[in-house]
């Protein structure tokens, strides 16, 4: 099952970076998609473009909307100058999902063409999440940190090569609980002590290569996902694709939250940021983690167990609301198979012990981590937060250079 839900992950990432140069749509809504009431008509107007910006007509097209109501419709159209409307409209709090897509006579997608997806949500100040957290969620994780504390770090700190004259590199081993973290570590020559500040970077789901971040005027950590080693060669990494395959997603893995892969891989990243912590260099005051997917699940376990944190930045953060198809939101196509020991590992738990301000962009066609789950992450923040919402967007594909629409809320 996840071998062949992965392998359709993996696709449709590499099949929406193929999209740059392609035909397009826009689309907008008759009002803010983030502020419909329930029972209320949403209306999207949706248009087909070439890759020159030019207005395609004739084009065949078929869409459907579903949602977090249940309800269902679609239809066929063809392109023209006056754009597509659909209207639809939710019977509860939650979000609708509107798709259109290019077809030829067989019902195909089109070559070179992008597809639209997006939606709209109604009330969703009152999404709440599906399964209640574990009631020792917080004694879970403070014996996690005292087991993290208990091993000593013996950090190896061996310089690598530097594209950039003007920065050091690091590759960084060090002990852990379970495996050793891996990671680099980026510092601008003779710099002063306590001069810089810490930016964090940790990654979405998958097994290969990282590369050194060389930022300017800041401690720059990069994380590797996997305690394995850093960089080898193609080889390498696709033996280790193979042993790695499906990593975290099995019930029968994580039947105990001890055992749980993403336990070890949050304790790395902690481990990783203890050590950027302890150099002279860094201010003793500011610290940024950000990641997108499965790297913004990480950097809101980070910045929720390490209070040194200052900034939290999860780009379409995964593992939310993980048990929200029970209550009857729209699945995440990509997730662990739900038992309730993975609640432990569920953002929208996490997000709860953050305290520092947390800036969160989502796409509200991205159904590998649901809007429904992103808008619960959101009302469970009491951090100041911030919440920007792409429309016409998926997982691995944002429309943002396309004039598409942006929705953003705040508290």
């Amino acid at each position: 099952m996840h071998k062949k839900t992965l392998s359709i992950f993996i696709s449709a990432l590499a099949a929406a970076a193929a999209f740059a140069g392609n035909s397009y749509f826009g689309g907008t809504s008759d009002k803010d998609a983030l502020k419909y009431k329930v029972g209320e008509p949403m209306k999207f107007s949706i248009t087909y473009y070439n890759d020159k910006g030019e207005v395609v007509e004739g084009q065949k097209l078929k869409w459907f909307c579903d949602g977090d109501d249940g309800k269902k419709s679609s239809g066929e159209a063809v392109s023209a100058k006056t754009p597509l409307v659909i209207t639809t409209s939710a019977s509860r709090p939650g979000f609708t999902h509107v798709v259109v897509t290019p077809v030829d006579d067989a019902g195909k997608q089109t070559v070179n063409s992008d597809k639209y997806e997006g939606g709209a949500g109604a009330e969703i100040e009152k999404l709440t999440q599906s399964a209640p957290e574990p009631e020792d969620f917080d004694e879970f994780w403070k014996k996690q940190l005292k087991a993290l504390a208990q091993v000593p770090m013996n950090a190896k700190v061996k310089p690598v090569e530097s594209k950039d004259p003007s920065l050091n590199v690091f590759e960084l081993t060090l002990d852990c609980v379970g495996k050793p973290a891996k990671a680099y570590l980026t510092i601008p020559k003779n710099a002063a002590k306590k001069s810089l500040p810490i930016a964090m970077y940790v990654h979405g789901y998958g097994v290969g290569r990282i590369a050194p971040v060389y930022g300017k005027g800041v401690i720059s950590l990069t994380v590797a996902r996997h305690s394995y080693e850093l960089g080898q060669n193609d080889e390498y990494y696709k033996q280790q694709k193979k042993l790695l395959e499906g990593f975290g997603m099995r019930a029968k893995d994580n039947a105990s939250p001890e055992d749980n892969y993403f336990k070890f891989m949050i304790l790395r990243d902690l481990r990783a940021l203890q050590y950027a912590k302890s150099l002279p260099e860094w201010n003793g005051k500011t610290i940024t983690v950000q990641g997108g997917s499965m790297g913004g699940f990480q950097s809101i376990f980070v910045a929720a167990l390490d209070r040194s944190v200052t900034l939290c930045r999860p780009n379409v953060p995964w593992m939310c609301n993980l048990n929200g198809k029970a209550a009857g939101y729209l699945d995440a196509r990509f997730r662990p198979e739900y038992l309730p020991t993975v609640n432990y590992f569920d953002s929208v738990n996490a997000i709860k012990r953050v305290r520092c301000p947390v800036e969160i962009n989502a796409r509200l066609g991205d159904y590998v981590c649901p809007p429904s789950g992103i808008s619960i992450l959101y009302n469970n923040c009491s951090a100041p937060v911030k919440l920007t919402f792409e429309q016409n967007g998926t997982h691995g594909y944002s429309s943002i250079s396309k004039n598409t629409q942006v929705y953003k809320i705040s508290k």
